[in-house]
């Protein structure tokens, strides 16, 4: 079994992301996938963790970023499709992802920006919003998202700030 933990609108707290590695460190993540905002955020988490991280360009980071606007990720024998998301219309922004993401053989597909947590599985593909664990919008006190990826299939699980402590994902 591989994990990809998935986090994204941090926003500079960087008080949260410590935290966060801290608690996580024992998982056996694989990679970590940021979805924007902050990148700079993603630099610092690459700086106190044993694994890579990945990042996208959010709507709100630097003029000059060093991250892409969207990634397509090899991982095993599929992809990961990442993106922040706030290019997409909000009403159909998970289908659009998701679209664009399997049209590349994606077959997990994640997308940020509306500080919103959110999974939909459709055809074999997987959407995943992580929410912000900063600065949430939906009342979830924070989140981000582990996705497990076995038997080629991707399966995900929400981890809520204010239910710590955490259970390492299955």
């Amino acid at each position: 079994m591989h994990r990809i933990g998935i986090i994204s609108d941090t926003h500079g707290y960087l008080e949260v992301i410590d935290k966060i590695l801290v608690d996580t460190a024992d998982w056996q993540l694989d990679v970590w996938l940021h979805a924007g905002d902050y990148g700079d955020d993603a630099r610092y988490m690459a700086t106190k963790t044993g694994v890579p991280v990945i990042a996208v360009r959010g709507n709100n980071d630097r003029q000059r970023p060093f991250e892409p606007r969207e990634q397509l990720i090899p991982f095993q024998d599929t992809y990961v499709y990442m993106t922040h998301g706030d290019q997409f219309l909000p009403y159909n922004r998970i289908q659009d992802v998701m679209s664009l993401g399997a049209s590349m053989g994606a077959t997990l597909c994640i997308a940020g920006h509306s500080h919103h947590h959110a999974m939909y599985e459709h055809q074999g593909c997987l959407f995943v919003n992580p929410g912000s664990p900063a600065l949430p919008r939906d009342k979830s006190g924070g989140t981000f998202a582990v996705a497990t990826y076995e038997n080629g299939q991707f399966k995900g699980q929400f981890y809520y700030l204010k239910e710590k402590p955490w259970l390492k994902p299955d």
